[in-house]
């Protein structure tokens, strides 16, 4: 299909052959299909929307940057179970475009089986999301989740850009005693800020672990 595309037999603006043929085509599942169709839209070869058959945008590869760190690991997530420890309106004191609001401040202690895993500390805009509460951390659809995936699922939060930090920190008193270690201990603290279309800052997460959090950018190359 991406030499179809790249040869020009398959035209820029018109639609590719619809699923059921492909897959009758190639002798393949429907399954192997879409995962192909996906990876041709990450290269920005086509372009899908619900309803109606692919659409070709260009026969140049332009391979989109993925960001993948180790707690979005599916068996970490799946094992993992969240505490509050944490729930106040107060001033922002994470970063300094949140001085002049309030904000929602949770902490939540994330459990791997029994182990300690990680420290979430959430600050999230009040005025976005005023009836935010305690309770929708302790749902069980919500034990597991991160605060951009409560906020964006139960809020319809519109999320429009995100800038991500990763550095090496030392433990306090308090989070050496959440991890069972020695105060000054070596952690990772990983940081999510999250924007509006106006370029706006709707809320700060915060994780902190042990565990070596990394960000691993690549870009996926169909050839």
């Amino acid at each position: 299909m991406t030499n179809l595309i790249k040869s020009g037999q398959w035209k820029i603006g018109e639609q590719i052959p619809s699923e059921n043929f492909l897959k009758r085509h190639y002798k393949v599942s429907r399954l192997t299909i879409r995962k192909a169709l996906d990876l041709l839209t990450n290269e920005n070869l086509i372009i899908k929307k619900k309803g109606s058959r692919a659409k070709v945008i260009s026969r140049k590869s332009a391979p989109k940057t993925y960001i993948y760190t180790t707690l979005d690991e599916p068996m970490f997530k799946k094992k993992t179970k969240s505490i509050v420890v944490y729930f106040a309106k107060k001033r922002s004191i994470v970063s300094k475009r949140f001085l002049n609001e309030n904000v929602f401040e949770i902490k939540r202690h994330f459990f791997d089986n029994k182990e300690p895993a990680y420290i979430q500390n959430g600050q999230v805009l009040e005025k976005i999301v005023p009836d935010l509460s305690e309770k929708d951390f302790n749902f069980q659809k919500y034990s597991n989740a991160s605060l951009s995936e409560i906020l964006v699922s139960k809020y319809n939060l519109k999320i429009y850009s995100q800038k991500i930090t990763s550095n090496a920190m030392l433990l306090d008193k308090e989070e050496a005693g959440f991890f069972k270690v020695p105060i000054n201990s070596a952690a990772t603290k990983w940081v999510n800020f999250y924007y509006d279309i106006n370029d706006h800052l709707l809320f700060v997460n915060t994780e902190i672990s042990l565990k070596n959090i990394y960000i691993e950018l690549y870009n996926r190359n169909l050839l």
